[in-house]
């Protein structure tokens, strides 16, 4: 493409007493196949109009082919220039073209987009020759900014969350090399560097349904793992409640302090860098003043939430008080074995489940597991 937004292409050139057939024809035909490439500009000439047409000749060639009656047109060179208002569907349509069918087949239907910046696992490029793979990464790279306008770079994932801070590494493949960013989730803003920071859009619905639960006034409730404070800030938002939420992580604590004060809130929360576990010890004042005085405890670290319960059994009221344990759980029957876990681990801090308030798969995680939650009450046996 040159400097002036055109690039050299083909038009079907065809008087414009026919162009409304050649379209039912396209249509009719080729409903299943790109022919028109919708991302440049048709173009009107005197008594002509000049479609352009997508980089692949074997489609273009089978409309040729099929020797089209009454339909007097020419296939042309000309420079095809790029519609500006253009948006693509699909992260496959705008490579259509680019890259060839056998090579968009091995794209990940999904990525994150967390503010400004996407984020790709290509793990199905392993089986392509090394000297393309580079090329084809990039090109991907730049078709996920034309499908979503507000991305401006995009980092590849090259490991799983890992480490006390749950962090995965990042290849930046597209944009300037900037983690910092502001996501906009539920009415709701939230800064994050997505390099330093635990944060995962997939949650969005998970998060939403937390934040419409039904609270009482000046409920007092602990986020156990608040990272840079998506669910703290979320139930704040909109409920008269106290949230403690905590953190390890210094780079998600500085973060969820900013959140905070980024977002309008109903009620208060409080955030503290600290790992929940030290608040058992006698020294901690926090810990004192918080002793059998919570109303709600959230435990989003499914990796390691169960580890915890001596902590929430000892933050929660003795009358009882809710519990939303999330884990992963081996499949089949991936709830029933989550519920099993917890029962357990409360039953052994001399507490039991009181009800189970809700059950779910919050989203598989694995071939072999699933996420789950279960929102439960649960009390000190008397």
């Amino acid at each position: 493409m040159n400097k002036t937004g055109k690039e050299d292409t083909q038009f079907l050139k065809i008087e414009k007493d026919y162009a409304e057939k050649f379209l039912k024809l396209i249509k009719k035909k080729f409903s299943d196949e790109k022919f028109i490439d919708k991302r440049k500009k048709v173009i009107h000439s005197g008594p002509y109009v000049l479609f352009p047409l997508i980089k692949n000749r074997e489609t273009v060639n089978k409309f040729i082919e099929n020797n089209v009656k009454d339909l007097n047109f020419e296939i042309i060179n000309a420079k095809g220039e790029i519609d500006p208002n253009y948006k693509f569907g699909s992260v496959e349509e705008a490579l259509t073209g680019e890259l060839s069918e056998n090579i968009i087949e091995l794209i990940p239907k999904s990525y994150d987009v967390i503010g400004k910046i996407a984020i790709i696992e290509f793990d199905r490029f392993n089986s392509l020759s090394a000297d393309k793979i580079s090329s084809y990464k990039k090109k991907v790279a730049n078709a996920i900014v034309k499908v979503n306008r507000g991305v401006e770079t995009v980092y590849e994932k090259k490991s799983e969350v890992k480490g006390k801070y749950r962090l995965k590494d990042l290849q930046l493949i597209f944009g300037e090399d900037n983690p910092e960013t502001i996501h906009k989730e539920n009415n709701s803003m939230f800064k994050l560097d997505i390099k330093n920071t635990y944060f995962t859009p997939r949650l969005v619905f998970e998060r939403k349904r937390l934040s419409l639960l039904k609270f009482e006034k000046k409920e007092v409730i602990v986020d156990m793992f608040a990272g840079v404070g998506p669910i703290s800030i979320q139930i704040a938002k909109s409920n008269e409640v106290e949230v403690y939420s905590f953190d390890v992580n210094p780079t998600a604590y500085k973060y969820l302090v900013e959140n905070v004060k980024l977002n309008k809130l109903k009620g208060k929360v409080f955030a503290y860098k600290l790992d929940v576990a030290e608040l058992v010890n006698s020294s901690n004042e926090l810990g004192n003043s918080l002793k059998n005085n919570v109303d709600r405890i959230i435990m989003n670290l499914p990796e390691q939430s169960t580890k915890y319960i001596d902590i929430a059994c000892f933050l929660l009221k003795k009358t009882g008080g809710v519990l939303h344990f999330y884990q992963f759980c081996e499949k089949p029957n991936s709830i029933e074995k989550g519920i099993e876990n917890l029962k357990t681990k409360v039953n052994n801090e001399g507490w039991h489940i009181e009800k189970i308030l809700n059950s779910k798969i919050v989203k598989p995680f694995s071939p072999k597991s699933d996420l789950i939650v279960v929102d439960a009450n649960i009390k000190i046996v008397q």
